[in-house]
């Protein structure tokens, strides 16, 4: 699997994944927390690598009552790794993530707020893309997730906690798509730029 930077021009390759999250700015951003210690919010565990061989570039614009945030985001991801680089629409670095299901490593940019984690973000991004029996196996009790081809809902208990809206679906990979946080009040817009399967 390629790095996330290409060494020739210091930027991610245009071929690479990019679907990140747009919660910047948001303390407690993702939809799947479920507890919190000391006033922190706790993220559940990430769920596994899953295949084919991707490179997704994504433009992402998250909107709350007062603000309206966009960025893009890059992913690399196969059955064995996931690696996602968030960038300013300027191309300047604000988190790189690294996992291989057992092992994550993180870092991020002074860019971008202290109370924003990279693993915040890729739960996020799961809830959107990954396989609803992959997702299932990591919710904690109490939890629930229901799912049609035009979107996904996520419940605790009741409590509708976050819904997913395909707008254009599409079975490998929905390349519109809006996501509503009831619990943390935001609304995030997704557009795929591009998505490439590789070659296993």
């Amino acid at each position: 699997m390629t790095g996330l930077i290409d060494a020739a021009t210091g930027r991610p390759p245009v071929f690479m994944a990019v679907f990140f999250m747009m919660l910047t700015l948001l303390t407690g951003c993702s939809a799947l927390q479920h507890k919190e210690i000391a006033g922190e919010p706790v993220a559940l565990p990430i769920a596994p690598p899953t295949g084919p061989a991707r490179h997704v570039v994504q433009q992402l614009t998250a909107t709350w009552t007062d603000r309206q945030e966009t960025l893009v985001c890059v992913l690399e991801l196969d059955d064995r790794h996931i690696a996602m680089a968030g960038l300013t629409n300027e191309g300047l670095s604000l988190f790189n993530l690294s996992y291989d299901g057992h092992t994550l490593t993180s870092d991020k940019s002074p860019l971008l707020p202290d109370a924003v984690a990279p693993e915040f973000i890729i739960a996020d991004l799961q809830l959107v893309y990954w396989p609803v029996a992959g997702l299932e196996k990591i919710l904690p009790a109490g939890w629930r997730l229901e799912a049609d081809p035009n979107g996904r809902i996520l419940y605790h208990q009741d409590d509708k906690k976050a819904e997913v809206r395909y707008l254009s679906p599409d079975a490998a990979w929905p390349r519109d798509v809006e996501l509503t946080n009831h619990q943390y009040h935001y609304r995030l817009d997704i557009k795929t730029l591009s998505y490439d399967v590789l070659p296993e």
